[in-house]
Formats: structure tokens, C-alpha cells, sequence
């Protein structure tokens, strides 16, 4: 009788320990899910549409910001530029070569031309027009653009000028803008770091046809036009004084000039817009010295090169390594100007 007892107690424990255990699971709450990842490049959902499940791709692809307002290489790898939106300026960083860029400051309520020369990775200036005067005003920054003092405001010799003026400094103290108007070019220099600008003399340009220059010190500079006599020759002439022109070299011309930059005193490049009377379209050519223009060398650029000619400009801050832009794109080349590849895809 004690073991059939023993058995019906065992019985009930167990009976009773089961119902417990199905108590505890209807009460307990659920498991957390896991987690989900962020995703960094894209975040693909699903939803449900007259009852079918599509894939909704929610990818939002950033605004990349290409510096084509403005443009300052000091190597072949580091390089600042401007990008432009309303009238607001982003200042931009690269450290390959231009293929990425890297907003590291703002600067608001300024307008056209805008203009940058960087000496190295940290000291730079910025020419801008201030929106609601439309006063010039010079900016200096010595922490690679993360600051910018304004150091100087209400440039002379401004007045009349037309087109974007060439703007560089050439060391911590010497620089120039060199300013285009309908009949002669100004220059203005300044000694000082940029804190004060003295005016040269007018002087008037070689050729009345437009032409392009550029210039390698305060003083010394050239200039690319065709001849007064004969459109069909190109006239390069020197500029070693700070004030008077002289001819330096001819050739037959296949067209207009439309950038010119030298990256030392016998390394120059020179692009030219082809005469492509009754073909459609525009065909270009690269022009490449390396004995101060005595003699060129001549390649074509690929019919797909299609820029804003009104617009372009050109930077060689070494013989190999340099920089063509317009108001939309960005090309680098790392041969001299022989192959080039577009940046800005």
C-alpha cells in the first residue's frame, strides 16, 4: 500500500511540474530580434503591393561636390578647389590627384570671380566678391582651409576689368592679379603677404585678337595671340620686366588659344581650339614646349573632349602633372598633357 501511495505522489509532482511549465511559457516575453546592421551604401526594403512583394531600393546617393568654380594644385597629389552653390562657396581638399574631394569649410554671401593659390598644404589665399557690395576681398588661411581671415578688401585697378584675372602667389609675400580690360592688362601686386596692392602701368596687349597669358613670377609672363597681320600665325610673346611685351616665337596657327600655363621657365602647354570649317562639331590640339616656346610639340585631343571652351582654364604645377577645368568638369594628366582622363564622372 506505501509503494502504491509512493507512485501517486510521483505521479501528481510530475503532472503538476508539466502545467507549470506551460504557465511560464505562455507568460514569458519573446526573445529580442536581433539588431539590423547599418548599411552605409544602400538600404533595400521590401513592401507589399495588390498583394505582391517588390523590392524598394532606398539608396539616397550623396551630392558630390566638384571643385570647378576655383582650382590650386601645390604637387601632383594635393590639390584645393571651390565649389559653388547660389552664393554659397565649399571649400574642397584632395589628396589623389583630384579623383576624390573633401568639403572642409564654408564661406557664404560671395560672388564671382572666385579664385585660390595655395603655396603648399597649408598656406593659401582666396580672392572673392563680397555679394551684397560687390567689393573684391582677399582671404588668407594657415591651416590647409579650415580658417580664412579676410586681409585685405577693396583691391584697385578692378574697374572695367572683364574675364576671370589670373591669380597666384609665388611665395609668403609676392603675388599678383593680372586683370584683362577691352584695350590693355593691369597687374596688381603686392609684396606684403597681401595686406597692401600697388597698380603697374597699362599695358596694352601685343595683339587686339583675344588671347591667353600667364605668367610664372610678379614680373615675368607670356602671352599667346595670333598675328595683327596674319590670323593664320600664332604669335607667343615675353614678358621678363613686369611691363612690356616681346616676341618670342611664331608658328602656322590651326586655331583660336584657350588655356596657356607654364610650370617653369621652359616647360609651357598651350591648348587650341581647331578651325573645323564645314565639319561639325570642335576638334582641339595640346601644344607642348620645353625651351621656353622656341619650338612646340603637337598632339591631338580625343573627339570626345567636349568642354566649355568660354570657361577653361589650365594648371601645371610640375612638368608632368596638371589640371584642365571648365564650369561643369575636371581632367588630370600625369604625362605632360599626352593622355588625359576625366575626373568628374
Amino acid at each position: 500500500m506505501l509503494a502504491l501511495m509512493s507512485n501517486k505522489k510521483l505521479v501528481f509532482v510530475t503532472i503538476f511540474l508539466l502545467c507549470a511549465g506551460c504557465i511560464h511559457e505562455g507568460t514569458s516575453p519573446p526573445s529580442p530580434s536581433p539588431r539590423p546592421s547599418l548599411q552605409t551604401k544602400s538600404d533595400i526594403g521590401s513592401t507589399l503591393i495588390s498583394g505582391q512583394q517588390v523590392r524598394v531600393n532606398t539608396q539616397v546617393n550623396p551630392v558630390r561636390l566638384i571643385p570647378t568654380k576655383a582650382l590650386s594644385f601645390v604637387d601632383e597629389l594635393h590639390g584645393y578647389g571651390l565649389a559653388a552653390s547660389n552664393d554659397e562657396l565649399t571649400f574642397l581638399q584632395t589628396s589623389d590627384g583630384g579623383v576624390s574631394w573633401q568639403a572642409k569649410s564654408k564661406v557664404t554671401n560671395q560672388i564671382g570671380p572666385t579664385l585660390l593659390s595655395f603655396l603648399d598644404t597649408q598656406i593659401g589665399w582666396m580672392f572673392t566678391g563680397e555679394t551684397g557690395t560687390r567689393k573684391s576681398e582677399l582671404r588668407l588661411t594657415s591651416d590647409e582651409g579650415q580658417t580664412w581671415e579676410v586681409i585685405a578688401q577693396d583691391l584697385p585697378g578692378l574697374e572695367g576689368s572683364r574675364g576671370t584675372p589670373y591669380f597666384r602667389f609665388f611665395d609668403r609675400q609676392k603675388g599678383l592679379l593680372a586683370v584683362r580690360t577691352d584695350k590693355d592688362l593691369q597687374l596688381i601686386r603686392t609684396q606684403d603677404g597681401g595686406l597692401t596692392w600697388g597698380l603697374s602701368n597699362r599695358i596694352p596687349f601685343p595683339s587686339k585678337e583675344d588671347g591667353v597669358f600667364t605668367f610664372l613670377s610678379s614680373t615675368e609672363g607670356w602671352f599667346v595671340g595670333p598675328s595683327k597681320k596674319d590670323k593664320e600665325t600664332m604669335l607667343l610673346y615675353h614678358m621678363t620686366d613686369g611691363e612690356t611685351w616681346e616676341e618670342a616665337g611664331k608658328w602656322p596657327s590651326p586655331g583660336a588659344p584657350q588655356a596657356i600655363s607654364f610650370s617653369d621657365a621652359q616647360n609651357g602647354f598651350l591648348l587650341i581650339k581647331k578651325n573645323n570649317s564645314g565639319v561639325q562639331g570642335q576638334s582641339w590640339q595640346w601644344l607642348q614646349t620645353r625651351d621656353g616656346g622656341k619650338t612646340w610639340s603637337q598632339n591631338e585631343f580625343p573627339g570626345t573632349f567636349q568642354p566649355l571652351e568660354s570657361k577653361l582654364q589650365v594648371s601645371f604645377p610640375t612638368s608632368t602633372s596638371g589640371w584642365l577645368w571648365d564650369a561643369r568638369d575636371l581632367w588630370g594628366t600625369a604625362d605632360g598633357g599626352l593622355n588625359w582622363h576625366l575626373l568628374t564622372h
